[in-house]
């Protein structure tokens, strides 16, 4: 009896590995039986009522999890639409890994049976909503209209960034949308702003968030994913990923420095020495012309001083005044592991 229920137990939960869901059990005799083996830690229950192996669970990246939890939980309550970040998680848009949860929903009753650390109730009238991979979630338009009402600015953009990158909005179309929907909503003039910056260019949510700190902070927004020739190969292109180009000619081009090209062996061409290598010769040809390059990290970004102090010392002109607060200036300070210099 108890190798049958083992081995019922087994396909169940690789089932649910294969579908990207959590398990739930199906009746109490299998959900006794994973909670003993959640006790002997082989087994994960990231929610109440959900499972997933040990093994699966330690490999999964912040943003996979919850796709995990929410398609697990879809099942548990087939009335529930995912909104907010959660929906915006199941449409393959950015957002950052801390904002994800608790997961949101659009459900009738303001009586959730979960910890608010775990599911929280957003609204309870309908919401426009399709089916994604079998979860119904908020539409693309209206995903983006509560992100961007309800996140912090930079988040915002980075999340309706996205949605234009990959094709499920436009801007014409966004922009219309937030105007006639959100009238009256809590955060619309937040979500308008965003609506009305949003650019399918950058590459990634961080390019994003980098892009609405220079907006917060009064600068010119800068042209982005500039295509250069490489001088010495006409066919080959560089792209930056920001540039200014001030009335005298001034060139000043802004790069954003995240590790994975360094760490990850599908972008590093084997080893971080061989990335820092092609990353110094390509820096080498776009100065050929002599343009300003300033470069900063995600952490420098987010070290409002340090980033304002560096945009101005390289001349990057500002607009306006800054709309947020800039901290009194400490000395920055990012620790880089020696693994990142290809060194022992």
């Amino acid at each position: 009896m108890q190798r049958r229920v083992s081995q019922e137990i087994e396909l169940l939960l690789t089932a649910a590995a294969e579908d990207g869901s959590c398990l739930v059990a199906p009746c109490r005799r299998l959900r006794d039986a994973l909670e003993r083996r959640v006790a002997t830690g082989e087994v994960v229950s990231p929610a109440p009522h959900l499972y997933v192996t040990r093994e699966i669970w330690d490999g999964l990246s912040q943003t996979e999890r919850t796709r995990h939890l929410v398609t697990g939980f879809s099942r548990l309550h087939p009335d529930w639409t995912f909104c907010g970040t959660s929906a915006a998680v199941m449409h393959g848009l950015s957002v950052s890994e801390g904002l994800q949860r608790p997961l949101e929903i659009v459900a009738p009753s303001r009586v959730i049976a979960y910890p608010r650390n775990v599911v929280i109730r957003r609204y309870g009238n309908d919401a426009p909503s399709i089916t994604k991979e079998g979860v119904r979630v908020t539409t693309p338009e209206r995903t983006v209209l509560d992100c961007a009402r309800w996140l912090p600015f930079r988040e915002g953009l980075a999340v309706a960034d996205s949605s234009l990158r990959l094709g499920l909005v436009d801007s014409e179309r966004l922009n219309e949308y937030v105007r006639s929907t959100g009238r009256g909503l809590r955060g619309v003039a937040r979500a308008r702003l965003v609506a009305r910056l949003a650019d399918p260019r950058p590459e990634n949510g961080m390019e994003s968030i980098a892009r609405a700190t220079m907006y917060e902070l009064g600068f010119s927004l800068p042209d982005l994913q500039v295509p250069l020739l490489d001088p010495m190969d006409s066919r080959r292109v560089l792209r930056v990923d920001f540039m200014w180009v001030l009335p005298d000619g001034t060139v000043i081009i802004g790069e954003l420095d995240g590790g994975e090209k360094y760490r990850n062996p599908a972008m590093n061409g084997g080893t971080p020495l061989v990335a820092m290598r092609g990353e110094r010769r390509r820096e080498s040809r776009l100065t050929i012309d002599r343009p300003k390059i300033v470069r900063f990290s995600p952490g420098e970004v987010e070290d409002i001083a340090y980033f304002n102090r560096l945009l101005e010392t390289f001349g990057v002109p500002r607009e306006r005044e800054s709309i947020i607060e800039i901290p009194d200036e400490v000395p920055f300070s990012e620790v880089v592991p020696v693994e990142a210099y290809g060194l022992p």
